[in-house]
């Protein structure tokens, strides 16, 4: 009788993957249900204490390396980005990772949330849709992906704390944000020389129009009245090494990598996507398995991150051409960055008609002027929380 009036509204994966499961035998992961408000609160076993006690060692560290970048440039220490009350959101262990309850993400958020057969839907101010099992997430309809997959439990479904404090929480508000100084910009023209960058046709070299769009983009902030630095102005090979160590070196506020794309198994992919870099424990975009490396660029998370968005959408709206999303990276000259950081795959010149347009002067100008216009989204974005135009 429970099967026949469940089958009527529950979709017959799920009902034999999650709901009956969660029905007859209870908890299927490691961590316990929610509980009410009149019940205790759980508390997290020893081990996962531990892993509390070692997330908040590395916050440490990072802050660390924030005051030294502050303190090399003259600039006052920046303050602890602001954090949701985790009063106000619940969390349960799921595998040894903390998952915050999506329900509450909504309810702090003052989102309406709707329940779709393949995900959840919240809107307000801001739309976000999540899909079961799946990384990829659309914000205000621009694609980013996730870290990890949102779970679904029963009637409940969690959202890895990482995603929301690294990703999603980035976005939506400009509280959480690193509020630095936005005067110089590094540009940096990806290969060049004897590295002639992603394969194209014969004519076009990812290397010339990587610095054909820097070139531009340099010109286009300048006149702006922000202090440009490139890594290469002509046609010369510069090292992964070399880069890093420049941008060490002038310490500038941002650091802007210029790239395009390529595929050589199916020619007719396109698209623009922009990477920031992976945070530390967490899988990249184009993986499955966690990596435990970080460097100076995780400092930076989410402001890389917001960063990353803005550009992307701007680009995409400029453009018109194929969102391929926000995504996660340990490329070297993300991983090194002294700075708000990311890199920008303008478009796939292996593409036939994309690879056509990424060569003509006046799609490059298109791109700079969504590069340009995601600069100054993220620049508002530092502004203090009373002149700043998003909520909280």
């Amino acid at each position: 009788m429970i099967y026949k009036i469940l089958a009527r509204w529950i979709p017959r994966q799920r009902l034999f993957t999650v709901f009956l499961p969660a029905l007859l035998w209870g908890d299927i992961f490691e961590a316990h249900a929610v509980p009410p408000a009149t019940q205790r609160v759980y508390q997290p076993t020893r081990a996962q204490q531990r892993i509390e006690e070692e997330n908040r060692k590395r916050d440490a560290r990072v802050q660390a390396i924030r005051r030294q970048n502050a303190a090399k440039q003259g600039q006052p220490a920046p303050a602890e980005p602001a954090v949701p009350p985790s009063a106000k959101i619940r969390y349960a262990w799921i595998n040894s990772r903390r998952f915050v309850l999506l329900q509450d993400v909504a309810r702090f958020y003052n989102m309406k949330i709707s329940y779709q057969k393949d995900g959840i839907t919240l809107t307000g101010t801001d739309s976000i849709r999540f899909f079961y099992d799946k990384r990829m997430s659309v914000v205000n309809g621009i694609t980013l992906y996730l870290t990890h997959a949102p779970v679904p439990r029963g009637a409940l479904v969690y959202l890895d704390e990482k995603d929301f404090l690294l990703v999603i929480d980035p976005v939506v508000r400009d509280a959480p944000l690193w509020r630095h100084p936005l005067g110089t910009i590094m540009i940096d023209p990806g290969h060049g020389g004897r590295d002639n960058g992603a394969p194209g046709s014969k004519t076009i070299l990812e290397k010339n129009v990587n610095l054909m769009i820097a070139a531009k983009l340099a010109t286009r902030l300048r006149s702006m009245g922000y202090r440009v630095i490139m890594t290469r102005t002509d046609d010369r090979f510069i090292s992964l090494q070399q880069r890093a160590e420049f941008c060490e070196k002038m310490k500038p506020d941002l650091y802007i990598s210029i790239h395009c794309n390529a595929t050589e198994k199916n020619r007719t992919i396109r698209g623009i996507e922009t990477f920031a870099m992976t945070p530390q424990d967490t899988a990249s975009t184009n993986e499955t398995r966690r990596g435990s490396s970080s460097g100076p660029g995780n400092s930076f998370d989410k402001n890389n991150y917001r960063l990353a968005y803005e550009v992307q959408k701007s680009l995409i709206a400029v453009t018109r051409t194929e969102d391929r999303g926000v995504k996660h990276a340990r490329f070297f000259v993300l991983r090194n960055a002294t700075c708000p950081a990311i890199l920008v795959e303008t478009g796939f010149i292996s593409h036939p008609a994309e690879g056509a347009l990424l060569a003509r002067s006046a799609y490059q100008d298109k791109i700079v002027t969504g590069i340009v216009s995601g600069i100054s989204s993220y620049a508002k974005s530092l502004r203090p929380p009373e002149t700043s135009k998003k909520r909280r």
